[in-house]
Order: C-alpha cells, then structure tokens, then sequence
C-alpha cells in the first residue's frame, strides 16, 4: 500500500494505491472518512456491514467506527479524505 498524502487547514486527502488482495484489519479513527475508488474494486466492511465498492462507488466512515478492507484481484486506486485532518500523518507528500 503505497499513499500521497496532502494536509490541509481542515481536511487530509489521501491518494492511496492498494496492490491485489491488499487486507487492511479493522481499525478505527478519531476522524470522519470518506471515499472514492478510481480504479478496481474491494469489500469494506463499515461497522459491521459489507459493501462491495467498484469505480465510482464512494463510501462514508464516521469518526471512531470501525471498518476494514479487502482488495480483490487487481491492484485499486482509491481517494480518501479525512476531516479533521489527521494529525498521525507526516504534512506533504508522503
């Protein structure tokens, strides 16, 4: 997994690239979460349901709720951006 990461006054956008059958365990975050996948697909799980997410599709993730990932067979290009921004991230271009 491999991300561009941009930090702004009041959000943080992410440009992540997930190889093929990337998994990304549930986890949490203090801030909100949406998303947009470009290219190729995944399952996310969000609080317990699981939506399967092609290009175009787009996803919210409040603060604190968990959620988790799978990448199926082809490498995915998905934008996130987070709000507030996140403060565990190095400001930039990651």
């Amino acid at each position: 997994m491999k991300g561009r990461v941009v930090n702004a006054d009041h959000a943080t956008v992410i440009v992540y690239e997930y190889a093929a059958k990337t998994v990304i365990e549930t986890h949490k975050h203090e801030v909100e979460q949406i998303g947009v996948v470009v290219k190729g697909s995944l399952a996310m799980v969000i609080a317990g349901e699981q939506r399967i997410l092609m290009p175009g599709d787009s996803y919210r993730v409040p603060a604190k709720t968990a959620h988790g990932v799978r990448v199926f067979e082809e490498a995915t290009q998905v934008v996130q951006v987070f709000a507030p921004p996140r403060t565990d991230l190095p400001r930039g271009h990651a």
